[in-house]
């Protein structure tokens, strides 16, 4: 096999999957945190971030812009409650057209104000509360139409610049997407024209026309503006999360997230009454890779060899962390001594097996070295390393290529 083919195997292997076993909520795979960094340095609209992580985009987007979208529930219903009592007196509105106003805010606006605002205040992750609220619009918009074409017939103009407010508080306030918004002003359109057919609302001049459209196509383009914006700043935000607790290469946990991992895992381990695997390994000869071969081939090696430690922490408490440099470390949680020694064992074969070419190690492959100690979870872990590192050193000691598990440990 080339050089070429096998760079190619360990990126195809490695920076590929490397990432995608037993990740938690703070890892993401590989191919989506490239596309992250992409999109934070882009400049162009962006209506879609990678699959993987959309949904969780929305989600937080929806809960972040539940507050000011049931205050769009509530306010125009305040404001429009006080024109359906004083709007006799303050306004000089004729009897009948007070009476429909009365009647249309109690039997629809108010009902459709309120289901999307409960839902909202209830269950904020919902998308129903979202989706109701762009129908709560639409159904003020037909109600604010029958009010025109009454106040028409009864000599009492109510000028339709009104109308518009409507998409402009939801497309500026309520945080919806450009595909919505684009939904939600084909819904203005349409309900303007069935109004004006059907109801015999005021026909718009041609200016006023003018003037209309290029509103809806300001806030069109403001929607997209502001998404684009939105999504570049949670996925810069995302990066940094990242950066935090998962290793960049492999997509494994970092030091300071598997330490955080070890506090849970011990004090679950002390309440179960159950025994921790901790291990330390470290590839041999890996600087003899970067010297012969160069740093691409080294970072592929690392990324397959990441593959590897992953199939050995499946479980929700168990977990893989690259430490630094060449160094990897286990967690496993109840494991007795006889299978945490078959399992050290099984991870020195399988690094070996993988035939990752080291010509200028003994064996001319690569390998690794483990050292590790049982625990009971009473000890912090920098007393686990300090155990695990002294039998690591150990292996390294008497040539590499293997795994040496030391006594049970505890406080």
């Amino acid at each position: 096999m080339s050089r070429a083919d096998y760079l190619s195997r360990l990126r195809r292997r490695g920076l590929d999957q490397a990432a995608s076993k037993s990740r938690d909520v703070h890892t993401l795979s590989t191919p989506t945190i490239q596309a992250l960094e992409r999109i934070a340095k882009s400049s162009g609209p962006l209506l879609h971030l990678p699959d993987e992580v959309e949904t969780e985009y929305r989600l937080e987007w929806r809960i972040a812009a539940n507050h000011i979208r049931v205050m769009l529930c509530i306010l125009p219903m305040s404001v429009a409650s006080i024109l359906v009592v004083f709007g006799e007196t303050l306004l000089g509105m004729p009897e009948p057209l007070a009476q429909s106003m009365r009647l249309g805010f109690f039997a629809i606006a108010l009902p459709f104000a309120l289901i999307p605002a409960a839902i909202g205040w209830l269950w904020p992750h919902s998308p129903a509360a979202g989706a109701l609220l762009a129908v709560s619009g639409l159904v003020s918009l037909v109600w604010m139409n029958v009010l025109l074409a009454q106040g028409a017939a009864l000599g009492y103009p109510i000028h339709h610049a009104l109308l518009p407010c409507i998409p402009a508080g939801l497309v500026l306030l309520s945080g919806f997407r450009f595909v919505p918004v684009l939904g939600l002003i084909g819904g203005y359109l349409a309900v303007d024209q069935l109004a004006m057919q059907y109801l015999g609302t005021p026909p718009r001049t041609p200016t006023q026309w003018v003037g209309e459209i290029t509103l809806l196509a300001i806030l069109a383009a403001a929607a997209l503006w502001m998404e684009t914006t939105r999504r570049r700043s949670w996925a810069a935000l995302r990066l940094l999360q990242l950066q935090a607790h998962q290793d960049p290469l492999t997509g494994l946990r970092n030091r300071r997230s598997f330490e955080q991992h070890y506090d849970v895992v011990a004090a679950q381990a002390r309440r179960d009454g159950k025994r921790l695997l901790f291990a330390l390994a470290d590839l041999d000869h890996f600087k003899k890779i970067n010297d012969r071969y160069g740093h691409d081939y080294g970072d592929g090696a690392l990324s397959e060899v990441a593959v590897v430690l992953s199939q050995f922490s499946r479980r929700p408490l168990d977990a893989v962390a690259r430490l630094g440099g060449e160094e990897f470390a286990l967690l496993l949680y109840d494991c007795d001594p006889a299978g945490a020694q078959a399992r050290l064992d099984a991870l020195v074969d399988q690094v070996r097996a993988l035939g990752i070419d080291n010509e200028e190690a003994p064996l001319g492959v690569l390998t690794i070295s483990v050292g590790g100690v049982i625990s009971d979870g009473s000890l912090p872990m920098s007393e686990l390393y300090h155990s695990a590192d002294q039998h690591l050193y150990a292996v390294k000691h008497r040539g590499r290529n293997g795994a040496r598990l030391g006594p049970i440990i505890s406080g």
